[in-house]
């Protein structure tokens, strides 16, 4: 069973770059524990005696299940106590609470009540627009998504901006209905520029490029001298592979922008989202030859480097920027190279320079990790510990984070016996009962294994991750193939282009004779990540299909990497001793 960690730092979300849309800074969770705890924990100044005996109760109750990590009980307490009393900061409250709690009857309810003690509260129309999208109430939608364009206090274009990021954060399952309502919308203001590119970012994030293509010569035709539409119509020619036209027209753009290499810079993060990865480094180093100091370009350079494996080129890109605004993010990247290269103490030197940002918690889990590699396990698992005690909201995380640095090293009693000690204090945490379930299935446990999974999969039978841990559990270690290969079929319905279940819908063919097909799926998933397994997978197949030569240069490259991975060696070993 494989757990693919995948480097997210430069997939880019299209819709949101080409919204030119705006967020609030990262909070810096490690740079003050106690103020992040207070602020979880925190009493409601509404709680005043002069309040009935019925709100104060309420009040206490939903106090008390924050801070025992209930976010639902907590919702439904301050749902209660506000029906005696208005309080928009604790009706806001409420939604976030039932937001986290995942209820949406409830974060529906409580935004409701939100928006009748403040009418101007877009973020409350926001919640309500979400869960009525999700819910199928397209009236609902449309009433909510137009009251945030009337509204917004930079205007209707601004206004349909997030309307666009709202209706493009679905699920794929609703994309037909939130692009039908923003046609809606942007058939009532015909003449809105603002209207049209906002129809195209949203169709270009829903992969509609003929509808994205046309919104965009719209919104152009009527603002043609707009930045932000250009560079939407560039982003549609990157994802038709029309680069001829996108270069044209960035080259155009270039000759009158007084700022070139803030449009490189942008142009460099549409071809990275549609992996254009080299036309994106040629991008970036230009601006490195213009601005030398550029550090956007030379961090996302370096990032290009790490995932290319050029470790080295990419610590010359990080190390000059330890001296500027990014240094904490190059800190961090220059610990996790350090890391890579086993240069155990130079790791620990930058990742103990995290301290603030949004990087400094995972430095700290990074910290761990490489004590553990360093054999000081009880270290490790004390500054783990000490991380969920300064930190108790973030529990889960830290103890999915030391099940897994305790798997890495190959702890697997150790590893046992966290997930239970987690799973008794968080019981219905699927993220923990999956961490479990792959120890179970590496010390050979599988009918353990599969109860974990199975529970996962009954709770939601859309799960894909839990759907593929357990057909790809079924195919290496039963002779369950056809139910194993139905499982995969269904996660790869749900996720057609992971290349975790491509490569386990390709080993289960494989299992059952289906060689072609098998070699056809195992080198996607390959192509889209190399990792050890799945070269040993795509190996094998070539192997059994005569093609040697090539598994050999697969597994070479692959052993590079990876040269004590248990699945890669033991193959290898065995069809090629």
């Amino acid at each position: 069973m494989r757990n693919f960690r995948f480097d997210s730092l430069l997939r880019l979300p299209a819709l949101g770059l080409l919204l030119a849309a705006t967020s609030a800074p990262a909070a810096d969770a490690a740079d003050a524990p106690d103020a992040v705890a207070a602020a979880v924990h925190a009493d409601a100044d509404t709680a005043a005696d002069t309040l009935p005996p019925e709100a104060q109760f309420h009040l206490m109750a939903g106090e008390l299940a924050a801070g025992r990590q209930q976010p639902e009980i907590a919702a439904r307490e301050f749902l209660a106590a506000l029906s005696y009393f208005d309080d928009a900061e604790l009706a806001q409250r409420a939604t976030a609470l039932a937001a986290a709690a995942r209820d949406e009857d409830l974060a529906l309810r409580a935004a409701r009540r939100w928006l009748d003690i403040e009418p101007t509260a877009g973020d409350a129309r926001e919640v309500i627009a979400r869960v009525a999208l999700r819910q199928g109430n397209l009236s609902e939608v449309d009433t909510q998504c137009r009251a945030l364009i009337q509204g917004h206090a930079g205007g209707q274009a601004d206004g349909f901006r997030q309307v666009a990021l709202i209706l493009g954060q679905t699920d794929n399952a609703q994309k037909d209905a939130a692009i039908a309502v923003m046609k809606g919308l942007v058939a009532d203001w015909p003449e809105l520029a603002g209207a049209h590119h906002a129809l195209g970012a949203l169709a270009l994030r829903y992969g509609d490029l003929p509808l994205a293509e046309n919104a965009a010569d719209r919104a152009m035709a009527l603002a043609p001298e707009e930045r932000d539409y250009a560079l939407l119509l560039i982003g549609i020619y990157v994802r038709q592979d029309r680069m001829a036209n996108a270069d044209a027209l960035i080259a155009k753009l270039l000759r009158k922008d007084a700022k070139p290499a803030e449009l490189r810079m942008g142009y460099a993060k549409l071809l990275l989202e549609s992996d254009h990865r080299e036309a994106a480094r040629t991008q970036l180093k230009k601006i490195i030859e213009k601005q030398p100091d550029y550090t956007d370009a030379a961090f996302a350079l370096g990032i290009l480097a790490i995932n290319d494996r050029e470790l080295d080129a990419a610590a010359a890109y990080f190390k000059p920027l330890l001296a500027g605004a990014r240094a904490q993010e190059a800190a961090f990247e220059l610990g996790r190279i350090a890391e890579q290269q086993g240069k155990f103490d130079l790791a620990l030197d930058y990742l103990g320079r995290v301290t603030r940002g949004p990087q400094a918690l995972d430095a700290a889990v990074h910290r761990a990790n490489v004590l553990a590699q360093q054999g000081k396990l009880t270290d490790a698992q004390d500054l783990m510990q000490t991380l969920r005690r300064q930190l108790p909201q973030l529990a889960q995380r830290f103890y999915l984070a030391e099940g897994q640095m305790l798997i890495d090293n190959d702890q697997l009693e150790l590893a046992l016996a966290l997930y239970n000690e987690a799973l008794a204090e968080f019981p219905d945490d699927g993220d923990l009962l999956y961490g479990r379930s792959l120890v179970y299935e590496r010390q050979n446990r599988v009918e353990l294994a599969e109860k974990d999974l199975r529970v996962l999969v009954d709770a939601d039978p859309e799960d894909s991750r839990a759907l593929n841990a357990l057909g790809y559990m079924l195919t290496v270690h039963t002779q369950r193939l056809d139910e194993a290969h139905a499982l995969i079929d269904k996660a790869l319905k749900l996720e057609p282009n992971d290349p975790a279940i491509l490569d386990s819908m390709g080993w289960v063919q494989y299992k059952r004779g289906e060689t072609q097909d098998a070699l056809v799926l195992l080198r996607r998933a390959f192509d889209r990540f190399p990792d050890a397994e799945v070269a040993a997978h795509l190996g094998e197949v070539l192997w059994s299909l005569g093609n040697r030569a090539e598994a050999r240069t697969i597994w070479d490259a692959a052993l590079k990497e990876a040269p004590d991975h248990p699945v890669l060696t033991e193959t290898i070993q065995r069809l090629n001793p």
